[in-house]
């Protein structure tokens, strides 16, 4: 199976659309809920926040061939200011990304080593389909917290990213 440009491009914006989503959930969130500890993988609805944008910005750097020596995570981005100017940091390269995205590169392979020294090779389609993925799992992790604790949730489903564009 391989993914075209014209879905992997779908998929990407979807994926920036669900995070300005979030984003403005987050924005009424107030500070000590922000960082309150959740009990989650990455302790607060923060630190998960962290953890996704740090995921982008490194299968980023993956994609264009200049790989990060670390996971950009919490201390990078310490309160939602920071955050925030570092998701529209990662946004604007995602966009720039997906703009001159071609079969041709999803095609292509992509190797890389993680965090761990394990070095793979993967067609670039599925690298690109995992940050995507793994987005929406830690999105959804994010509207739980935001559930627990009491403030309105949006909904980040790809059938509402569908319906608002048709």
């Amino acid at each position: 199976m391989d993914v075209s440009a014209a879905a992997a491009r779908e998929m990407i914006l979807y994926m920036l659309w669900a995070d300005r989503t979030i984003l403005g959930a987050v924005r009424e969130v107030t500070p000590g809920d922000l960082t309150r500890d959740a009990g989650v993988s990455f302790g607060s609805l923060l630190g998960t926040m962290a953890h996704m944008l740090g995921a982008q910005r490194i299968w980023l750097s993956r994609f264009s061939g200049r790989p990060l020596d670390r996971l950009p995570e919490l201390t990078d981005f310490p309160d939602l200011l920071s955050w925030i100017h570092g998701w529209e940091e990662t946004a604007s390269e995602t966009e720039a990304f997906v703009a001159g995205l071609t079969d041709e590169q999803l095609a292509t392979p992509l190797t890389w080593t993680n965090l761990r020294g394990e070095t793979y090779t993967l067609p670039l389609w599925q690298p690109v389909v995992h940050m995507v993925n793994h987005a929406s799992y830690h999105r959804g992790q994010c509207i739980s917290m935001l559930r627990q604790m009491g403030y309105k949730a949006p909904s980040t489903d790809l059938v509402y990213y569908f319906a608002q564009r048709a």
